[in-house]
């Protein structure tokens, strides 16, 4: 990173050159940048070194660009200033650039993360399908955001999706403003390129897309459904009445279908197509879920399991604000706030692959959050049993990955970019602080 970027000052001739941890977490980041046709010259900061100021952004918890650029910028990057940072922000190319960054990316490193661990493989009849949940999350305005009509100022709504194998996210798109507050999220998803829904799918292959009931859309899933093999799997509405509602049986031979109460075909008076209603139980409350989906053959507990495991991007969401205190927009225009919600989605991704590249090659895992996690399944396997009902322990086993890093982790990983650090001193800096708090 130091020799590419200069966010580091490069380091005396004079002496030995060693691995940093920065050129090991960096390190997809800047080999997507070597793609051709994604960066330009440029006379004051280069392209990637403004990639790396925008990383390390959501990386680090200053709460001001100018705290920022004080900080961790103008130290170490001949010519940065504070106007040619924020004109950097506001720049259509710098956007374009951060848009095919973040594709390739995703082409080159998805796949491997996949092959490295998939939590969906345990369900084989989702095998070669996309499974993605989408939702929008909200940040505060900028400070020099305009108010609207009301006299109050609007938040920013970035939409993301998220795969469900990989944990991988992508930013898809800003939710509009209006004079009064912000357009509805499906009107947002209606302008979405429909192939960029199928996220990646191979011909032949299908997609489901799990989003909250606020997509709810008929006319519109069914499109999808129709010209692009994209699924809406959301949550029941209890405005809905359908006209027709059939039982389809259910395999009771399938350990997935355990929870499942019922599953129906079912029609909607002057709407298309045909959907499922499936009712599955939790098992260690009286808590009954209800999912909605127009794709008919799948099993009803892989269905199920899939509507569960949505819950992950709400805990992206929480990383994102709760430990990397991302909270505000950091700047006035659309496209700063598009090259912030892009920042955000590839600082996670170089997260996911950080950590897998620390199980498979140095064999440390988070142990306290996983220890953490089984403690909480034994509690919720007891009370279940003391209901007189059954929670599926090996099924949320093999679905079961930590969904957040430690604040543990994000502080020794700040640590390490802020000071360069040896990568095998870093490690074993690391190996304690992953198994017990401090």
């Amino acid at each position: 990173m130091s020799e590419t970027t200069g966010i580091i000052p490069e380091k005396p001739s004079n002496t030995t050159p060693s691995l940093l941890l920065e050129d090991v977490f960096f390190a997809p980041l800047f080999q997507a940048l070597q793609a051709p046709g994604i960066t330009r010259g440029c006379a004051t900061v280069d392209d990637a070194s403004f990639a790396a100021l925008a990383v390390l952004r959501v990386l680090e918890n200053s709460k001001t660009g100018r705290d920022f650029i004080q900080i961790h910028g103008i130290p170490n990057i001949p010519g940065l200033t504070r106007s040619n940072y924020f004109d950097g922000l506001a720049s259509p190319r710098r956007l374009q650039m951060f848009i095919a960054m973040e594709r390739e990316l995703q082409r080159q490193q998805l796949p491997t993360l996949r092959a490295h661990d998939d939590r969906l493989a345990h369900f084989g009849e989702l095998d070669e399908m996309e499974i993605w949940a989408g939702d929008g999350h909200h940040i505060a305005h900028a400070t020099h955001d305009a108010r609207n009509e009301k006299g109050t100022y609007s938040p920013v709504n970035a939409i993301y999706k998220l795969d469900l194998r990989s944990g991988w996210m992508r930013f898809m798109d800003l939710v509009r403003p209006t004079a009064r507050g912000l357009e509805h999220e499906i009107t947002t998803l209606k302008r979405q390129d429909k192939q960029e829904l199928r996220c990646g799918a191979a011909k032949g292959c299908s997609t489901i897309m799990i989003y909250d009931a606020a997509i709810i859309d008929f006319q519109y899933a069914y499109n999808l459904k129709q010209s692009k093999s994209v699924y809406i799997l959301t949550a029941w509405k209890d405005n809905l009445a359908p006209m027709t509602a059939m039982p389809r049986e259910v395999d009771r031979t399938n350990p997935a279908n355990a929870l499942i109460i019922s599953d129906e075909t079912i029609y909607f008076n002057n709407t298309p197509g045909v959907w499922r209603r499936i009712t599955a139980r939790c098992p260690d409350s009286e808590e009954i879920y209800i999912t909605l989906i127009n794709q008919m053959t799948i099993s009803p507990g892989a269905l199920n399991q899939c509507r569960r495991l949505r819950w992950n991007i709400e805990k992206a969401f929480d990383q994102q604000e709760q430990k990397l205190d991302e909270r505000k927009a950091w700047t006035a225009s659309e496209t700063g706030k598009r090259i912030q919600a892009i920042a955000m989605s590839i600082v996670h991704n170089l997260l996911r692959l950080f950590e897998a590249k620390l199980k498979s090659e140095e064999g440390i895992q988070d142990t306290k959050v996983i220890k953490a996690w089984q403690k909480d399944l034994a509690k919720r396997t007891e009370k279940a049993r003391a209901a007189g009902r059954h929670l599926p322990v090996k099924l949320y086993q093999a679905l079961y990955r930590p969904t957040e890093v430690s604040l543990q982790f994000i502080r020794w990983l700040r640590v390490g970019l802020m000071r360069p650090t040896c990568y095998r001193q870093a490690i074993e800096q690391l190996r304690p602080l992953m198994l017990a708090y401090l």
